[in-house]
């Protein structure tokens, strides 16, 4: 089993790649499109591999590892444990690696928004508010699943549950938060860093998940016994 320090020694790696990432991405995109750098260039290339937003990009892959991490690390535990709060993290993060790799949100958005002829709203555009829409649906669905997980909650899954809620509500509070205020300020300044918001702190925050979720594995037979466990006495 995977013990406390190499889950340590792994969250480390895992931010100190994403920090590396997020600083490349910000350095090459303002030489590129705040300092007038050719996109030909080194920096072009660069930033094609890293792009935050980009699709297979570096930074991409690396999410989608991440989460990968997260949801087989919970459903493994579900599977010893039978855990309610697991089985709901599993279905957490997998849809989160679903979304990000079928793009799920911004697909189903704009079917959403023409079905529905949505409106232009505050500088939001028909499938912006069609996203949203799609965002409303699933949260719909996890709420539903994650209720009944805390209704029937077990000794451990608390512990659990105070470690993996900061990363989590970091995660959806990027992707939606800052998406929507990327989405009403546009311009080249407000790009980098919103971008830089949004996709690098939902790459942290899946980071620091990845972390949460490889010491639950390590150490889960005595989160639900509560035999010694660093987690045990923090429900």
């Amino acid at each position: 089993m995977i013990d406390d320090r190499s889950a340590v020694k792994v969250g480390m790696l895992l931010a100190a790649a994403a920090t590396t990432l997020i600083v490349i991405h910000i350095t090459t995109y303002s030489m590129i499109f705040l300092y007038g750098y050719s996109d030909n260039g080194l920096a072009g290339v660069i930033y094609s591999f890293v792009n935050l937003g980009g699709d297979n990009s570096i930074s991409e892959n690396l999410n989608h590892g991440m989460l990968f991490i997260c949801f087989s690390s919970f459903l493994y535990v579900f599977h010893k444990t039978r855990s309610r709060l697991s089985l709901f993290l599993f279905a957490f993060f997998a849809f989160a690696w679903f979304d990000d790799s079928c793009q799920y949100h911004e697909r189903l958005g704009i079917i959403l928004a023409h079905a529905f002829e949505l409106p232009v709203v505050f500088g939001l555009r028909e499938k912006d508010l069609g996203e949203l829409l799609a965002w409303m649906l699933a949260a719909a669905v996890l709420a539903s699943l994650g209720i009944w997980a805390y209704r029937g909650r077990r000794n451990g899954d608390g512990a659990i549950l105070r470690f993996i809620a900061y990363p989590i509500v970091l995660l959806i509070f990027c992707a939606v938060v800052f998406d929507l205020a990327h989405i009403m300020m546009p311009g080249a300044l407000a790009d980098v860093i919103f971008t830089a918001l949004e996709d690098g702190g939902e790459m942290m925050s899946i980071a620091a998940a990845a972390t949460v979720s490889i010491a639950v594995l390590g150490d889960y037979e005595k989160i639900f016994d509560g035999s010694g466990s660093r987690f045990v006495g923090v429900n």
